[in-house]
């Protein structure tokens, strides 16, 4: 069975939603951390994968099926680089959610509520992902 990528959005989004539900406020921070932090990973991954399936399997990129090393420089890079402003949309929005991504992996120190923002963030920009690549494939 082939892993339906749009799971981890969902998963995402009940994180988040887990985390600022006032039943779960009086939760162990480290917690609520946590689940922030994963939350912006999953919409990352979800988004990724999405759009690493669709410039593979739709627009032909076969490089992808074999490519290890920093494919997503390679897939962020080349989009941003593009003719087509859809792809160069879809390029600039990865590339900002992945910093995201990048900063909540990495980081040890990051304040709870500026973590809360970049979830909501994350999710808008997963979103706006979501319909560009809805809008292309329809194209």
């Amino acid at each position: 069975m082939k892993f339906d990528w749009l799971s981890y959005l969902e998963v995402a989004q009940i994180l988040l939603q887990e985390v600022n539900n006032s039943r779960n406020q009086g939760n162990n921070l480290s917690i609520n951390e946590a689940m922030i932090r994963s939350s912006i990973s999953r919409a990352y991954y979800s988004v990724f994968c999405l759009t690493r399936n669709y410039l593979r399997d739709t627009e032909g990129c076969s490089e992808l099926r074999s490519l290890k090393l920093d494919v997503h420089k390679y897939i962020i890079d080349n989009l941003i680089k593009s003719k087509k402003i859809e792809f160069r949309n879809l390029g600039n929005d990865l590339r900002s959610l992945r910093l995201l991504r990048n900063k909540v992996d990495y980081e040890d120190e990051i304040p709870f509520h500026s973590l809360n923002a970049y979830a909501k963030t994350a999710l808008k920009l997963a979103n706006s992902i979501i319909k560009i690549l809805d809008k292309i494939s329809q194209d």
